[in-house]
């Protein structure tokens, strides 16, 4: 099974959302900025992406758009 992406540049949030995956043995990656994001997507993809979408270090919105079109299969969920 692909992880879950999260992507939110609050550590409280990644946390929260990191132990609830963890509890349901579900694998995850944690990540605190768009770019971060983008440059793990060259190596491998998630099966689902989390996003914040106000970070100071770039949009979730910008974000959501660029995986969207350069990996379509990949489902997306803003939070």
């Amino acid at each position: 099974m692909k992880p879950i992406w999260i992507v939110d540049d609050d550590q409280s949030i990644r946390w929260v959302l990191e132990k609830a995956l963890a509890r349901e043995n579900i694998p995850h990656k944690s990540f605190s900025t768009p770019n971060d994001v983008l440059n793990a997507l060259e190596k491998e993809a998630p099966q689902v992406f989390i996003s914040d979408i106000r970070m100071p270090r770039g949009n979730g919105l910008d974000l959501l758009q660029h995986v969207k079109d350069s990996h379509p299969p990949i489902r997306q969920s803003l939070s």
